[in-house]
């Protein structure tokens, strides 16, 4: 049965223009299409909700707040579906016309939005509450010029943002801050930096109200994003300059991600929705956003099912764990976030016992069936400055007598709490800082990047500011000038990571001479070289990189010392090779390349304590001179290692 609309019934203030009401005619339709509402064409649109329980349903258009137009939608009653309604809305040019209107549904009373809403209405204002309503996104996007690119698993350097939080603060020069096109503006800052994947905080419509009240007077908010109820298919108005149209604000941003060589990866928080809404929001992102990656959380899935996904089997996906997988399957799409590393990373740089096997053991990790990715800070905890700032959390801001937010920091302050002018704390930090930079940057996984702590960004001790929207969690760009030494110092690890081999073989290592060069691909050692017994109290470790096996053609080899303990110690260098020498790459205590540590032939390293060096193995060994006995010195030449590395 065809229905010709007319205008009934009245919610707020109606339209008399009967132009104003897009909907000519209404034909019933058996479930044909997506759930919700969808363009068909430029004169038809889909619509198809299940409401459970529902006897009857309407659709109700709005301009300015002023009802437009009444659609009654039929049910399928008569295949024995009464509350499932689907029908197919008719009239010249209703594409364009719901460009400009909002809309909700109501039933038995009650007005609802579905749940594959694309835009919403109410919402673009963030931390204010308006009416709900939802508006139809056009999926027509000019990609022309996007350049997209898949950044090699070898490559990847991540990056966390919240995307209001980013450019939020005065400080950041943009001329939308607190947006996506305030990060779009941010990206050849990123790009100079050395990222090539930004991972998202929650951009999709969630309500940032829904958190309970405080014991203080200040005005809290879900900041992070991560709450039970949201629109997961429409992109946060709150968060666009544009608010009508956040979708196409949201695409300009991938685009230019893609078009600077990077790639976008989205956080989800799911919470009890059924596992086909699930797939479908990802595979909507994936289709109409260009998104290249999902970090899911609290929702479980079926890795075959992924794998066999025509969409989504192209989509990189992140967890903390992936217990499901078949162990004799790798899965290249598939990464792992390493919330191990975090705690073993911080134990050992504070110089706690019993942590080198572990910190190797993270520091080495490759792919097993999945990718690795490291990171010893995120949004959840202190951020790096902090790290080195605070022995304890300082959450009294967050209203709830600082008992929310872990008490498991594994954080030092280096002498005092907070803030000081102390210069031999200031000294000691400086070192610490540059030390869990060199764990994250330059171990094998991939490393992510908490933002702003390239630049020292601090938010007072708060390692839970999920109900913060304010300078604690704002960025403060003046700090990119206050802190120039530690951003150009990320910036150069960056760059050695893009330039060594280390970090580009095609191959894993393996930790054995599996082709016969002399010496493992990768080995651990102590402050003797090929000793790899670690006492409790140990706080020394050595890593070789082997030349032969780095697919490099000048075949350098490369030697990473760890001293954690507070004292200096003479770290002895492998003798891997008779006509080249070591060469300091980096050393944390002194900066970058500095070769006065070496003594007189080179066989050994004085590492101050708690530093880290990086050095090469080059040609270009000078002449000794005649009488020389330094092959007979202690530790100048060694025994040929075992097959074993470690």
């Amino acid at each position: 049965m065809i229905t010709v609309v007319k205008s009934e019934g009245k919610v707020g203030e109606k339209s008399k223009n009967s132009q104003d009401r897009p909907v000519k005619r209404v034909e019933p339709m058996a479930h044909a299409g997506r759930m919700g509402v969808t363009i068909y064409d430029e004169n038809c649109i889909y619509i198809n909700i299940w409401k459970p329980g529902a006897t009857s349903l309407k659709m109700n258009l709005y301009r300015d707040n002023h009802v437009v137009q009444h659609i009654s939608i039929p049910s399928l009653k008569n295949v024995g579906m009464s509350d499932f309604f689907s029908a197919r809305l008719y009239g010249e040019g209703i594409a364009s016309a719901f460009d400009e209107l909002c809309y909700d549904f109501v039933s038995d009373g009650e007005h609802f939005i579905d749940e594959t809403a694309e835009i919403l209405c109410g919402r673009e204002n963030f931390g204010k509450r308006g009416r709900i309503r939802a508006r139809l996104a056009n999926p027509e996007f000019d990609w022309t010029g996007e350049k997209r690119v898949i950044i090699d698993t070898k490559d990847m350097v991540m990056y966390e943002a919240h995307v209001r939080g980013f450019t939020r603060h005065a400080s950041s020069g943009v001329a939308n801050p607190g947006t996506f096109d305030g990060m779009r503006e941010k990206l050849p800052y990123l790009k100079e930096l050395g990222i090539n994947t930004i991972f998202l905080l929650p951009v999709y419509e969630f309500d940032e109200l829904s958190i309970p009240e405080s014991s203080t007077d200040e005005k809290r908010v879900n900041y992070w994003g991560y709450t039970r109820k949201a629109y997961y298919m429409a992109p946060k108005a709150a968060y666009s300059s544009d608010k009508l149209h956040p979708d196409r604000e949201f695409k300009t941003l991938i685009k230019e991600i893609h078009r600077h060589g990077m790639n976008v990866v989205m956080d989800m928080f799911f919470n009890g929705q059924s596992p086909d809404y699930v797939l479908e929001c990802l595979r909507h992102y994936a289709i109409y956003y260009h998104v290249d990656g999902f970090r899911v959380i609290s929702q479980k899935f079926d890795v075959n099912q992924l794998r066999e996904d025509a969409i989504l089997s192209h989509v990189r996906f992140f967890g903390f764990s992936w217990e499901d997988k078949p162990d004799d399957h790798d899965h290249p799409m598939l990464f792992e976030m390493n919330d191990g590393f975090k705690e073993v990373a911080r134990r050992y740089v504070k110089s706690d016992e019993g942590q080198v096997e572990s910190f190797f053991k993270c520091f080495r990790a490759e792919r097993n069936g999945v990718g690795k990715v490291n990171y010893i800070t995120a949004h959840d905890g202190f951020t790096l400055r902090d790290l080195i700032s605070y022995d304890v959390k300082h959450n009294e801001a967050n209203g709830e007598k600082n008992r929310d937010g872990t008490d498991y920091n594994y954080s030092w302050n280096c002498g005092v709490e907070g803030v000081t002018r102390r210069k031999s704390v200031l000294r000691i930090r400086d070192k610490q800082e540059k030390n869990i930079l060199v764990m994250l940057l330059l171990g094998l996984p991939i490393p992510m990047i908490l933002m702003g702590d390239e630049f020292g960004n601090s938010q007072k001790g708060n390692n839970n500011a999920y109900c913060i929207d304010n300078q604690t969690t704002w960025l403060d760009w003046r700090l990119l000038d206050k802190n120039r030494e530690t951003y150009e110092f990320v910036r150069k690890l960056l760059k050695l990571r893009l330039e060594l081999p280390i970090y580009h073989r095609k191959d894993m290592y393996t930790g054995f001479d599996h082709k016969g060069y002399g010496a493992p691909d990768i080995s651990n050692h102590g402050r003797e070289p090929w000793n790899h017994i670690y006492p409790y109290y140990c706080r020394e470790l050595g890593v070789l990189f082997y030349g032969p096996y780095l697919e490099d053609d000048d075949g350098r080899s490369y030697y990473f010392a760890f001293n954690m303990h507070w004292e200096p110690h003479d770290f002895y260098l492998p003798d891997i090779s008779r006509d080249r020498q070591w060469r300091v790459i980096l050393d944390t205590a002194s900066g970058v390349r500095k070769d006065e540590g070496l003594n007189e032939d080179r066989t050994a390293y004085r590492v101050e304590g708690r530093s880290i060096i990086l050095l090469s193995c080059e040609k270009d060994k000078p002449r000794r001179k005649k009488n020389d006995r330094t092959s007979d010195r202690k530790h100048k030449r060694v025994s040929k290692p075992s097959p074993g590395g470690e």
